[in-house]
Order: C-alpha cells, then sequence, then structure tokens
C-alpha cells in the first residue's frame, strides 16, 4: 500500500470499518513508512480530543466545541508577542 492509498483508508481504520485485509496493509504501511505515521497520530489525537470533548459533563457538547474552537483561533490570530 503506497502513501496515497493508505491516507484515504486511515479515517476508516480508525473507525474500525476498513476490511481485516487492508487494515493488514494499512498497518504494515505504517510500520515502514517514514512519513504516515505522524499524520496517523495527529488523526488519532484529534480524535481522541473531540471524544473527550462531546463527552465531557457540564454543558451542551456543541457550545464546548465552539468555545474551544473560539479560544484556537483567537489565539492564532494573536499569537503571543505581537502587536495588535
Amino acid at each position: 500500500m503506497g502513501c496515497q492509498a493508505a491516507r484515504a483508508a486511515v479515517s476508516d481504520y480508525i473507525d474500525g470499518d476498513l476490511d481485516p485485509a487492508l487494515a493488514r496493509l494499512l498497518e504494515e504501511h505504517l510500520r515502514t513508512c517514514g512519513t504516515c505515521p505522524p499524520l496517523y497520530a495527529a488523526l488519532v489525537s484529534v480524535r481522541r480530543r473531540l471524544r473527550a470533548t462531546v463527552m465531557a459533563p457540564g454543558k451542551d457538547a456543541g457550545a464546548r466545541m465552539a468555545a474551544r474552537v473560539r479560544t484556537q483561533l483567537a489565539g492564532e490570530a494573536n499569537p503571543e508577542g505581537a502587536a495588535g
């Protein structure tokens, strides 16, 4: 499996929806590729964070998500030390 096919299949793999034969090919690719494992790790991290946000007790998950996105965007718009 090449990088392009691996990247196309990784979301289904993370969701547990990938055919077992393709999952084995993807796993082999991730063991041998120098580029794809960090991308896979980033996707797993994003999924974990999203799940934590949605599953956290308290206010509405949509409101929590919107607040976190606003905070992140504000940080990107006004990086520390930037005049503005």
